[in-house]
């Protein structure tokens, strides 16, 4: 039924799309959204390495070759069936794998998760040279993975003591070096962390709740004093009105024009050393001097040999209130200046807090990093000191551990990116494929030229397909079921995918070895 000709292919595979195209989306929609779920769901893979010094006191092509041989002895101990079982038990490692398969199937995981690579080759001849390698481990924990590469390399310490044949005391010796060299690092990272202010607890990050908490007081005390202020300023404004009305009702009003009107002026040039020109008050004595100098042409003077009339008992304590207010009003604001300045003391320490918490962390890490190293060399040392097994001297490399393991910050696999380009292109290829398939398997005619290319006799007549209302509505309701299966068959496919990508171990190690 395919044509020879480019114009007759094309048409053919536009049938075939009208024909198949709801399969094809179906195929397509259900292997991406497995794929997609997949790379969306499964964990992260973390590694972790520690580095190894080899101190060669002499290194010739003898030594070489017995510093390799006691490598390859090593390496074979430590990745033991009984060695790495002691770890798995102690760590918890694979629970998934234990519960479900036998022991065998754990180890032989643990070996493939751990990587030991060296950083440069043995160098023959009469100088000395040195030689590191790195022991690498790969987990789903972050912190697993950085305590695993630890231990690893305190194994290899550990079984390099013993594979060197020394005796006790120089076991001990050994061990005692490699833990002033991890006490001395340990020592300058508390040096490190010392710098936060562990003894002070308003220091802290984990004071911002308390902080925030002062913070909350100072602003109601604030407001407050605030309030407080200004209702002594009230205060202070009714006395002075009172004040104005007593001297201008009482004896006070019998003075001569210019005496008040020097009074008023002197009081004016006190209030604007206090306050603006828009004040209240000022503006008062402004009016009182405009109106006392407008009525200074009209008015008869007095003589100025009048005597002062003193002032009355109501306008001395007039005058000692508006004294205690002032004072008052003095102390309020100061107040209000010092809760303003702890204010902003403690606002600043709140935005503060998370950078000196990032940095706490990061000390934080390394410090615990070289702590687990710390312990367990302490333990090793002080068995050492009780064995008492004698062991020939050797003059063979010694081991010393250059780089504690770290815990990862970022993950080193599944690339996510990847699996996303190959889970489009899965899904691109099983559609094709699927079309293909039930094309090929479809033996019936779709048009008059395929009746026509597979008989030799003519069509005489074509008749198309009658579709009535009712087969209208079947035709709805058939496409609505097979929608809702479809949507259906996607959610369960993409609940299956993410569970099994959670819980699958083998998947995430796969993708692991897979990036490496």
């Amino acid at each position: 039924m395919i044509g020879g000709g480019g114009e007759r292919g094309t048409g053919w595979l536009l049938d075939v799309w009208r024909r198949r195209k709801w399969l094809a989306i179906v195929v397509f929609a259900a292997a991406l959204v497995a794929g997609v779920t997949a790379a969306r769901y499964v964990p992260n893979v973390y590694e972790a390495t520690a580095t190894v010094l080899v101190e060669e006191p002499q290194t010739d092509l003898a030594a070489a070759s017995r510093l390799d041989r006691r490598l390859q002895q090593i390496t074979q101990e430590i990745q033991s069936r009984s060695r790495l079982e002691q770890l798995i038990q102690a760590y918890g490692l694979y629970p998934q794998l234990r519960s479900r398969y036998p022991a065998e199937v754990a180890v032989q995981r643990m070996r493939r998760d751990i990587r030991t690579e060296f950083k440069a080759p043995p160098v023959a001849g009469g100088a000395a040279s040195t030689l590191a390698f790195a022991i690498t481990y790969r987990a789903a924990n972050a912190v697993t993975t950085a305590r695993i590469a630890n231990a690893l390399a305190a194994f290899y310490l550990e079984e390099d003591v013993k594979l060197r044949g020394r005796k006790a005391g120089e076991a001990v010796q050994v061990l005692k070096e490699q833990l002033d060299d991890v006490t001395r690092k340990l020592q300058e990272q508390r040096q490190k962390m010392g710098t936060y202010p562990v003894d002070s607890p308003a220091g802290l990050p984990q004071q911002t709740t308390v902080d925030l908490a002062a913070l909350g007081r100072l602003h109601a005390d604030v407001r407050s004093t605030s309030d407080e202020r200004l209702r002594a300023l009230d205060r202070r404004n009714d006395i002075l009105r009172r004040l104005a009305e007593a001297e201008s009702t009482g004896p006070a009003a019998t003075l001569e024009a210019p005496t008040r009107l020097a009074r008023l002026k002197g009081e004016l040039a006190e209030l604007r050393r206090r306050f603006s020109d828009k004040y209240p008050d000022v503006i008062r004595v402004q009016a009182e001097i405009a109106a006392l100098e407008e009525q200074g042409a009209t008015e008869k003077p007095v003589p100025a040999e009048a005597a002062p009339v003193a002032p009355s008992a109501a306008v001395t304590r007039l005058k000692d209130s508006l004294a205690e207010v002032d004072a008052e009003i003095r102390k309020l604001k100061a107040d209000e200046e010092s809760f303003r300045t702890e204010e902003a003391a403690y606002t600043q320490r709140i935005d503060s807090a998370p950078q000196r918490q990032r940095a706490l962390e990061e000390v934080s890490r390394d410090y615990q990093a070289t702590r687990d190293t710390y312990d367990s060399l302490r333990r090793r040392y002080e068995q050492a000191r009780l064995d008492d097994v004698a062991e020939g001297s050797s003059g063979d490399p010694r081991f010393r551990i250059l780089d504690a393991a770290v815990v990862p910050t970022g993950a080193a696999a599944p690339n996510r990116l990847m699996l996303l380009g190959l889970a489009l292109a899965a899904a691109l290829g099983l559609a094709v494929g699927a079309t293909a398939l039930s094309e090929h398997l479809d033996t019936s005619f779709h048009s008059v030229d395929d009746v026509a290319a597979f008989v030799s006799v003519p069509v005489l007549a074509s008749i198309p397909r009658i579709v009535t209302e009712r087969d209208r509505r079947r035709q709805r309701t058939r496409f609505c079921m097979a929608t809702l299966t479809v949507l259906v068959g996607l959610l369960l496919v993409a609940t299956s995918f993410r569970s099994l990508a959670r819980v699958e171990d083998g998947l995430v190690a796969t993708l692991a070895r897979g990036r490496s």
